[in-house]
């Protein structure tokens, strides 16, 4: 009978150059993966979990910063990864072992022992591309969607005697917004202090698009992001909202709340129009379920 196997498991890549601190040398962290003789390996995601986890490293390296900037960078010796495992080491320890249990559950969702097709080729983008932070990529995507429509309203509007108060706004919205802030606050700011000025610009913009900006807001108010993210943190877990968290628990957990919020039907439309956007961006060519 053909075993169903999945291995992941961290080690030291001897093939890359070398840093060296205190005598020790330290290598980039790599995963390798095995699912039914086939192989891949690829780089940890470490460095970028670390992030919120700056202060615990400090203790660790003692303030050392050449320590510290090593470790933050995803670079470990053979005895730091040996003390880490003996003695079980916050957050490291954790991160590590959420690491490993992450890819697993990103390999299983292929369904690699019943999918001929299933490959491990390039899977270090499918694994970037499924911890990537959702709400970030709701928050680029609506944004660029909506300073593209803004700028079609621009060129409409320009030349029409009739439309300059309109084409005043738009060229407000475009030039005087900041943009370089995320779209949600941005747009929360602007409902603030020009109301109706917002309300004209949604009566002009694509439904869809005005879909995706109330099912952004939308989830936003019911997904608590901060006390998630200090729950993972005191656990010493990855604290990303990925887009493996939105198809294995997210998706439908928020559809309920959309339902009590908004009713069935607009709530089937909120969660239709954020799931196409991570298909877009996680599975160029794939459509929403």
């Amino acid at each position: 009978m053909e075993k169903r196997k999945v291995t992941v498991k961290h080690y030291l890549n001897y093939r890359a150059k070398e840093r060296i601190f205190q005598r020790d040398k330290f290598f980039p962290l790599y995963i390798q993966i095995i699912v039914n003789g086939k192989k891949a390996q690829i780089k940890s995601r470490i460095q970028e979990y670390l992030k919120i986890y700056r202060s615990d490293i400090e203790r660790l390296t003692q303030n050392n910063a050449e320590y510290y900037n090593l470790i933050l960078e995803g670079y470990f010796s053979e005895r730091l990864l040996d003390t880490i495992e003996k003695k079980q080491i916050f957050p490291l320890y954790h991160l590590m072992n959420d690491e490993i249990a992450v890819l697993k559950r990103i390999i299983i969702s292929m369904r690699p022992f019943d999918n001929k097709d299933f490959t491990l080729f390039n899977f270090g983008w499918e694994y970037q591309m499924h911890t990537t932070e959702i709400t970030k990529i709701f928050d680029n995507h609506i944004k660029e969607q909506f300073k593209k429509e803004l700028h079609q309203l621009f060129l409409r509007t320009i030349d029409q005697d009739d439309n300059r108060q309109l084409f005043k706004i738009v060229n407000f919205f475009i030039n005087y917004l900041n943009w370089n802030n995320s779209f949600s606050s941005t747009y929360e700011a602007a409902s603030e202090i020009m109301a109706e000025e917002i309300k004209l610009i949604e009566n002009l913009i694509s439904k869809e698009l005005y879909t995706s900006i109330k099912a952004y807001l939308a989830y936003l108010g019911k997904v608590n992001i901060v006390n998630r993210l200090f729950e993972r943190r005191q656990e010493g877990r990855i604290t990303t909202l990925s887009y493996l968290d939105w198809q294995t628990e997210v998706k439908d957990q928020v559809y309920k709340e959309f339902i009590a919020l908004v009713g069935e039907q607009k709530a089937l439309e909120y969660i239709i129009s954020l799931d196409s956007i991570l298909q877009r961006t996680i599975k160029p060519g794939a459509t929403a379920a």
